[in-house]
């Protein structure tokens, strides 16, 4: 009995020193995202953390996080790759990642009884344009083409209604003679007796 015990308590230690791996598969926008690296570890218990982050802009090239207990944190990645710490818990923070920042990224947490290995596959999207901005864009400026439209059509309309009235208001002239240049012209002159026609001729200077 005495040996089956001591086998048990020989084997219980080589189950718990054996590291975790999970992969993790996330697809983020520029905006902020936290990803929990401990498995809810408190940070009494967590000794070390190493992330490194490897993306398609560094072409294989490694920057480090680093965390020693009792110790700063110690960021040697671009300021948008941060661990921060949130009610006793580790994080890694991401902020204002591009599509150029998608990658691998993993991050050993080193803990009394073992080791905890987080790979996340990280792709950056780019973001989306709301529809409904695009929709108010869109629409004041269909609005004012229709009204620029409408109100060229209405000059358009009163200006040839005002030309047209006044072709009609303006009189035909007739080309006026002087009587003085007819020659001859005759004078009609009544009297009593009858009618008699007398006739001149203009003089020429």
């Amino acid at each position: 009995m005495s040996g089956w015990t001591l086998c048990f308590v020989l084997l219980l230690p080589l189950t718990v020193c054996q590291g975790i791996r999970v992969n993790l598969v996330k697809t983020i926008q520029s905006k902020p995202d936290v990803t929990e690296i401990c498995r809810n570890e408190t940070v009494n218990i967590v000794t070390l953390i190493v992330c490194k982050i490897s993306t398609e802009k560094s072409r294989g090239d490694e920057c480090r996080l680093l965390y020693q207990h009792g110790r700063d944190f110690d960021h040697r990645c671009d300021s948008r790759f941060t661990l921060i710490t949130k009610n006793q818990t580790f994080f890694l923070h991401l902020n204002n990642l591009k599509a150029e920042d998608s990658g691998n990224y993993t991050c050993e947490c080193s803990l009394p009884g073992g080791t905890y290995i987080l790979h996340i596959n990280v792709t950056v999207e780019k973001d989306e344009v709301p529809h409904t901005l695009t929709a108010m864009t869109l629409l004041p400026a269909l609005i004012g083409l229709t009204l620029i439209i409408i109100m060229t059509a209405i000059l358009s309309c009163f200006y040839m209604k005002t030309s047209r009235r006044r072709q009609l208001e303006t009189p035909r002239r007739e080309p006026t003679q002087d009587p003085q240049n007819i020659e001859p012209y005759s004078t009609f002159i009544r009297k009593e007796c009858g009618l008699y026609s007398t006739a001149k001729f203009a003089k020429k200077y």
